[in-house]
């Protein structure tokens, strides 16, 4: 292949292709499913007229699957933010803005279930007890349901900036409670490993601005939604325990499980 290596993550490289299209080609462990789902839910947030690049078709190279989408030229929030550490208060709102402005969208197309996700990855959760999954798939069970249109994986890495915002990644779209989406941003903006060789001052840095961003993000999202933090909280033990079947290192899921056993404790179940 000639095209460009122009980016890559866990489940796909990113090529630089022709006529300003980009090729999101996935990894061989991808099954054709995923790949269908992140195809259909693209065509059906660009037509519902959210910010994300045009899904133009599905194709097949060098025996790989593989999407074209239009390109847009800017780097990822991310890249914005540690760039530019001092606006993380300013990317942060940015931040919920574009992810209340998703939740705002009902979904009644059969794009996938909130729950039914969460069920799925909490039951193939590695590390925890099978009591401790029964708890928590119990707990599951009572959070309230809505069909709102939520990513599924809303970080500063799924955000591009040129001269506006743009979503995407959608491999994880679908329908479901807001709350928990926003939930499982919580997340991943506030628990992380730390670099190996990161000095004491770097650590400091990455810990407050995940702090920052975090405390702003929520902020923003609860004036902007009209929620209060209590309906978000709820959320975290089942998305925390459903979040252990990523790729995550040894550190980050240990750091998670701390998490998911400090609120199994306060529940009125005991183990």
């Amino acid at each position: 292949m000639k095209e460009k290596l122009i980016g890559e993550g866990r489940t796909a490289e990113i090529l630089q292709y022709k006529d300003q299209t980009i090729l999101k080609l996935y990894r061989e462990n991808v099954s054709e499913q995923s790949i269908l789902h992140e195809y259909k839910i693209s065509e059906f947030v660009y037509a519902r007229g959210v910010r994300t690049p045009k899904p133009y078709e599905l194709i097949t190279v060098d025996e790989r699957k593989g999407i074209l989408f239009e390109q847009i030229q800017g780097p990822t929030l991310l890249k914005m933010i540690d760039r530019q550490p001092w606006r993380i208060s300013k990317y942060a709102k940015m931040m919920a803005e574009l992810h209340y402005s998703l939740h705002t969208l009902d979904v009644t197309e059969d794009i996938g279930q909130q729950k039914e996700r969460y069920r799925s990855c909490i039951k193939g959760a590695p590390l925890l007890t099978e009591d401790e999954k029964s708890v928590i798939l119990s707990y599951l069970e009572d959070l309230p349901e809505e069909q709102k249109l939520c990513h599924g994986d809303f970080h500063p890495d799924n955000v591009l900036m040129d001269q506006q915002a743009w979503i995407i990644d959608w491999m994880t779209g679908l329908a479901g409670n807001p709350a928990g989406d926003a939930a499982r941003s919580v997340i991943m903006f506030s628990i992380g490993e730390m670099p190996e060789k990161a000095s004491p001052l770097l650590k400091f840095m990455i810990r407050f601005i995940r702090k920052k961003l975090t405390k702003d993000y929520i902020r923003e999202y609860l004036r902007l939604s009209g929620r209060t933090y209590a309906e978000i909280d709820q959320w975290i033990l089942p998305v925390a325990a459903a979040r252990l079947v990523e790729w995550l290192s040894t550190a980050e899921k240990e750091q998670i499980v701390e998490e998911i056993r400090k609120r199994l404790s306060s529940l009125p179940v005991r183990l």
